[in-house]
């Protein structure tokens, strides 16, 4: 039988080979250098917080998650200018701020939940952004 801790870590290690699949889809011209710098820090602070989840560091799962909400605030995270991706980042942005709620509270049960949930903000935006430069909005 899979441990709970085992089968959290084995689907979060699979919605990151997802983000980083759906990341390399994007036609490589539509990638800024300023953008390339964000989704880097992006995918190293959310592997933070994976570690953070799976080991119980509220410290480290707070600071990155707080990071994480912060990167919404740089000029290169705009990629579009649409409702639907202003959506797609508020959404992200509560998704983060969950986050650091559940290690305020050190809650060993809703920080992989709410990681998870985070994870598939990343998934549906990431599949957004593709679908949308696909039709050339």
């Amino acid at each position: 039988m899979i441990r709970r801790g085992c089968l959290v870590r084995r689907v979060v290690s699979g919605f990151v080979a997802v983000v980083l699949t759906l990341g390399a889809i994007a036609p490589a011209q539509a990638q800024t250098t300023a953008l390339n710098r964000v989704m880097r820090q992006k995918l190293a602070d959310a592997q933070a917080v994976l570690a953070a989840v799976v080991t119980s560091n509220w410290a480290e799962l707070e600071r990155r998650s707080k990071a994480l909400a912060a990167a919404t605030d740089d000029a290169a995270w705009v990629v579009l200018k649409t409702p639907e991706y202003t959506r797609q980042s508020e959404a992200f942005v509560r998704a983060a701020n969950d986050l650091v709620d559940a290690a305020a509270r050190r809650d060993q049960e809703g920080a992989p939940l709410a990681y998870v949930a985070l994870t598939m903000r990343c998934v549906q935006c990431h599949r957004y952004v593709a679908r949308a430069r696909i039709a050339g909005k």
